[in-house]
């Protein structure tokens, strides 16, 4: 990737919501540091020239914004990638955010763009079932991309480390079954209590049964309960909320049932 170091005016700049955070500007951020403004402290914005001619800002949002609600308008150093292709972009955004407080959700997106193998697995998977990974109020988004991973690396810790496509596959289509595309179906606790119980006791689990139970109960009202539980018999909030599982699982079955759950923390 060939890049210039040199200095461009800042009217020259403009953001890009591809390669920008998900979760927007921190405009508390901005106005907390707008006070103790110093333009010798800005270092070096990261930008793309795209063959529009736009300079796109990689790295330097905040500052951006911070300059121009502060008045500055001298030109200051950038470093300027040339002919860079959309998982380039992204690639470099990731690259030189690593240590900054950037969002899981908006590092996913990002490894996404750049092509990484299993951030793209997960959104695939997730998509299978129609449920988009961002951060929306709106129904069938995914923000717990955290959780997603973990679900997929290792079933919530119950599964050896590496690749479990077709786990995180069964813990969707269990979540989408019994609640469609609620958001609060894919909140990180549920995710990883379902990836608990389907990790630890597979095809002993009646996945039908189960569906049904959960159906007759709001998600957001089983996670209450879980919460219960947990400030009462310690442990983590998904194994309280497996535990809560398996008794729907149970419940009204004389043969078949699943064992009484342990903690996993």
């Amino acid at each position: 990737m060939r890049f210039t170091v040199k200095k461009v005016s800042l009217d020259n700049l403009t953001i890009a919501p591809e390669v920008q955070r998900l979760e927007g500007l921190d405009q508390l951020r901005v106005n907390k540091i707008a006070p103790k403004f110093d333009p010798s402290l800005l270092g070096e914005f990261v930008i793309s020239e795209r063959p529009d001619g736009r300079y796109v800002v990689l790295d330097g949002m905040h500052r951006l914004a911070l300059c121009r609600q502060v008045g500055h308008s001298d030109l200051v150093n950038c470093i300027v990638f040339s002919d860079l292709s959309g998982a380039d972009e992204a690639t470099i955004a990731l690259g030189y955010n690593d240590k900054k407080l950037v969002s899981a959700i908006t590092t996913f997106d990002w490894r996404v763009k750049a092509g990484d193998k299993i951030a793209n697995s997960i959104a695939t998977i997730a998509k299978d079932h129609q449920w988009q990974i961002g951060i929306s109020n709106s129904t069938g988004y995914i923000a717990a991309v955290s959780a997603l991973e973990r679900v997929y690396r290792n079933g919530g810790g119950t599964v050896p480390e590496g690749e479990h496509p077709e786990l995180l596959n069964r813990v969707l289509e269990i979540l989408t079954i019994a609640w469609e595309w609620d958001g609060k179906s894919v909140d990180a606790a549920m995710l990883l209590a379902v990836a608990q119980l389907i990790g630890r006791l597979g095809a002993s689990v009646d996945t039908k049964k189960l569906v049904a139970e959960m159906q007759d109960t709001r998600p957001g009202v089983l996670i209450g309960r879980a919460k219960t539980l947990r400030d009462a018999q310690g442990g983590s909030l998904p194994a309280a909320l497996a535990k809560i599982l398996v008794s729907l699982h149970n419940k009204k079955r004389r043969t078949n049932l699943l064992p009484e759950w342990v903690w996993i923390r």
